[in-house]
């Protein structure tokens, strides 16, 4: 009788067993689900999040004017004299980076390249670089463009190298201490030529697409 027991009791212990494995799938189950949910819900609000509202790299209040300091006096990579002025009724996209420069600027580019692919084909701004080394020149510019752009800027952008007088009184009009100058940053200018919001790289393109898109279209 003692082994008969001995067996029933086994029997039921597997059973026992089977049963709590059976309700701890379950409710694993149950709580993975919830869990599921959870991070879904998590996620399209954080996508949502980062589609319809500015990012917290943005400097600034979003979209506010303001007083855009003069730039006038420099010289871009194909010897054309170019000013900020003349640039009056076009969105600019205005940044001050290093053509040498190995670390920020070539992703600065690159993302300037995506706002560009990624805005209307009606929204055209123009793309300014303020040097922020003296003595660069046109080469080093064409090597950077070779070396970190698969995919070029739209034409019309400048690059503007000198001479280093003027690129030293544009620093220090823009808040740029002289050594070393700020870098990798993106001013968006739009057409009556306020200053509206600055985004440190690298970008939040979703960001700087609608900022683009609201100021152009004002």
């Amino acid at each position: 009788m003692k082994p008969s027991g001995s067996l029933g009791g086994i029997t039921r212990s597997k059973r026992g067993q089977a049963l709590i494995v059976v309700l701890a799938l379950a409710g694993g189950l149950g709580i993975g689900a919830l869990m599921s949910v959870a991070m879904h819900q998590r996620a399209s609000t954080t996508a949502a999040q980062v589609s319809l509202t500015p990012s917290s790299n943005v400097i600034g209040a979003p979209l506010t004017r303001q007083t855009t300091p003069p730039l006038t006096g420099l010289v871009d990579q194909n010897g054309q004299t170019v000013s900020l002025a003349d640039e009056k009724g076009h969105v600019v996209l205005l940044a001050f980076m290093d053509p040498l420069c190995v670390n920020l600027c070539p992703i600065l580019g690159r993302d300037i390249v995506a706002v560009e692919q990624a805005l209307p084909k009606t929204i055209k701004p123009v793309l300014l670089i303020v040097s922020v080394m003296p003595d660069r020149t046109a080469a080093d510019v064409k090597d950077f463009i070779k070396t970190n752009l698969t995919t070029q800027w739209d034409p019309g952008w400048h690059w503007l190298l000198g001479p280093d007088a003027s690129l030293k009184i544009t620093w220090l009009q823009w808040g740029e201490p002289l050594e070393p100058p700020k870098t990798n940053y993106l001013d968006v200018i739009d057409p009556q030529g306020y200053v509206r919001v600055v985004y440190p790289a690298p970008l939040f393109v979703s960001d700087v697409v609608h900022a683009i898109t609201v100021v152009s279209t004002e």
